[in-house]
């Protein structure tokens, strides 16, 4: 069996302007200092055989904080960055719209497929999650705690439950929001918490 518990980074200044944040590597403000501060409070006690985390600082300083409580080797892996939204990254919405409204147009028509420029497309991010995910279900047994980004928590977890990456957006995950995954034997996945 293999539970994989999945952590959103602290909040960031870009997080609390409401911009899509990608690749841009910012740091945690006070408040995400402190969140994570609570999401190791509350994870304390679990057994863990392993952290990973994404290598930006947002998730990583989150995953060194929760670390306190395990004292294990952070294992940082591209795969878990958030996607890269190119000459969007750190806009927001508005700014988008007004700054790049042809672009903006043909993101609305296929937002799976389009690619921003200097970006990835939410299908090429989805597909580099999906590829770190299987090899964890392939290669481990036990308590993994995973520190990425709202849009690889959203996607870890429909793909787990085996939903359309569409449906993806559904799931609100809040910073440091906690969601819990239990994979058996037969490669079947529970959602046992969300976003707590």
């Amino acid at each position: 069996m293999l539970e994989l518990i999945l952590v959103r980074h602290g909040e960031t200044d870009s997080n609390k302007k409401g911009t899509y944040l990608g690749w841009t590597d910012v740091e945690l403000n006070e408040r995400g200092l402190r969140q994570a501060r609570g999401a190791r409070d509350r994870l304390k006690g679990t057994r863990v055989d392993g952290i990973y985390c994404s290598p930006l600082k947002r998730a990583s300083k989150t995953a060194e904080i929760i670390n306190e409580n395990f004292n294990v080797a952070l294992k940082p892996s591209d795969a878990l960055k958030e996607r890269n939204f190119g000459i969007w990254d750190d806009l927001t919405y508005n700014e988008i719209i007004s700054g790049f409204p042809e672009q903006h147009a043909l993101w609305v028509e296929d937002h799976i497929n389009y690619c921003v420029e200097g970006g990835e497309s939410t299908i090429q991010a989805y597909r580099r999650i999906t590829e770190f995910i299987d090899q964890l279900l392939c290669h481990s047994q036990g308590t993994f705690i995973i520190v990425t980004h709202m849009g690889c928590v959203r996607k870890i977890i429909s793909y787990l439950l085996g939903m359309k990456i569409e449906d993806s957006w559904r799931f609100s995950v809040d910073n440091c929001g906690i969601s819990k995954i239990i994979i058996n034997d037969e490669k079947y996945a529970y959602l046992t918490l969300l976003n707590g």
